[in-house]
């Protein structure tokens, strides 16, 4: 079985979120089960050629997005250890070499967004046709290859030899669709009829790459079960496309991601105090008292109940019902850090709440992996509030910590975490979206942390549940064999 992944990030090249960790971590599974699988990705300029010992390639080719031709390269990562894997780097030096993934060095996006990730997705189809791939099945990811089925259908005549490869589109998280005004139409160099009110590529007087791509492509999946049915049921969770979803006639396959437990385990995480496991699972408390030392949260903490949270600080993370409930979840006599970048009025409100709770509330804006596995490792509770979920790593990352997660009943998360009962489950669900109901959920939460032994119970399910990624990946051959014969 031949596959080409096409992602816009990838890590550790040029991981930005999920999806580059899922690029990451799931192709070289795939490879390590007998799937012959090539990653295509731009080479941004994070992408150090000689330090990830990337070979040039004398390939050269050139992409028109409408009046503008763009001449092409092409690098290549082999891995030493599988002959079946290896990632093609797209080389433009204006569109990606002098350029971050989606924005530039001050969080601003990129206002030639839909002509880049066009060029990534055209020049994908020239090197798959150069290297001489004839892949099975094309694995898109989100919006940024989602045109690649739209040109491999609409334009067949270009592509002669792909008209037997299959594609298959994973949505890791459909509100974000690519949108651009009308006016770019001119850039993409396809049949007028595309772009008429309610055709594949029109959406509302604008342009939908998405939405096009959903149309197109052989099949379509997300990143878990619920989530799949959640998108064709509510347009709030659908971003709208519920009705795009349903018009193709075939369900949307949920396949749950997996967490790279060489990253994301106590027993070897380079990051923390001591490491630790099921059988020392007390070690996980010599980590919650560095995370205090470190972050300045007070001793008299210590043996009361300690919540962390890492997220980006947008919307759908939950951050108005996290800020709506703070202050009643601060009078429980418990400290919270949390770690995060995002909307500049969620990072206000919450050094506000820092200000105000010296001691027992901290706040660290931005990014900072070797505090996030400390944040991990050394809370007792991790809070995920999030509105919709696709999948979520982190909860399935902190359940192997023995953290035990508090998250809002939606996709991945439902997935993932299971309802603490006294005896079985691994961490607590608020079903309806609200402070209240978080509220009610730490409560709950809190309650249970002190009685010990049934804590440790509790923590122990979770470090026993099994999110690795070759559970995924054998799901994700079973789907390209299934796209394969249909």
């Amino acid at each position: 079985m031949r596959i080409v992944f096409v992602s816009a990030e990838v890590n550790p090249y040029s991981k930005v979120g999920g999806l580059g960790d899922v690029a990451g971590a799931l192709p070289a599974e795939l490879a390590s089960l007998g799937v012959d699988i090539t990653v295509m990705t731009p080479a941004y300029a994070t992408v150090d050629h000689r330090k990830f010992k990337l070979e040039s390639s004398p390939y050269r080719f050139n992409v028109n997005t409408g009046s503008e031709t763009a001449e092409c390269g092409l690098s290549r990562w082999q891995s030493p250890q599988n002959p079946n894997y290896q990632i093609g780097f797209i080389e433009n030096e204006f569109y990606f070499g002098s350029r971050g993934v989606y924005t530039d060095q001050n969080g601003n996006y990129y206002r030639d967004s839909a002509r880049r990730f066009l060029l990534f997705s055209k020049a994908t189809l020239e090197a798959i046709r150069v290297l001489n791939l004839n892949p099975d099945v094309i694995h898109c990811n989100d919006n940024h290859s989602a045109l690649i089925p739209v040109y491999l259908r609409a334009k067949s005549h270009d592509y002669p030899d792909l008209q037997n490869t299959r594609v298959l589109l994973t949505l890791h998280n459909i509100g974000y669709q690519g949108i651009v005004e009308m006016s770019a139409r001119r850039i993409y160099d396809l049949p007028d009829e595309l772009f008429f009110p309610a055709a594949p590529l029109e959406w509302f007087g604008r342009i939908n790459p998405l939405k096009a791509g959903i149309f197109y492509a052989d099949a379509v999946s997300t990143v878990s079960p619920t989530h799949a049915v959640e998108i064709m049921k509510e347009d709030s969770l659908s971003a709208g496309l519920k009705n795009v979803l349903l018009a193709t006639g075939n369900p949307v396959h949920g396949i749950v991601n997996g967490v790279d437990y060489s990253e994301w385990n106590p027993a070897n995480d380079r990051y923390i105090t001591k490491p630790y496991s099921i059988e020392t699972l007390q070690d996980k408390f010599h980590n919650k008292v560095a995370l205090m030392n470190d972050i300045g949260i007070s001793p008299e903490f210590v043996q009361k109940l300690l919540i962390g949270m890492v997220s980006r600080l947008v919307e759908q993370k939950g951050i108005p019902v996290l800020i709506g409930a703070l202050e009643r979840i601060l009078k429980m006599e418990i400290a919270i850090v949390i770690l995060g970048s995002g909307e500049a009025e969620y990072e206000q409100s919450l050094r506000q709440f820092a200000e105000r709770f010296p001691g027992r509330f901290k706040f660290d804006a931005g990014y900072n992996n070797p505090l996030a596995h400390k944040i991990i490792a050394g809370s007792d509770i991790f809070l995920m509030p999030s509105r919709y979920e696709p999948c979520g790593i982190t909860q399935m990352a902190a359940l192997k910590y023995g953290t035990v997660p508090v998250a809002h009943k939606t996709g991945g998360l439902a997935d993932t975490i299971t309802q603490w009962n006294g005896q079985t489950g691994n961490g607590f669900l608020f079903d309806n979206y609200s402070a209240d109901d978080l509220l009610n959920s730490v409560s709950d939460a809190v309650v249970t942390f002190h009685h010990k032994k049934t804590w440790r119970l509790l923590q122990q399910n979770g470090m026993q549940a099994d999110f690795s990624w070759r559970r995924s990946s054998e799901q994700y051959i079973t789907l390209y064999q299934k796209i394969i014969n249909s």
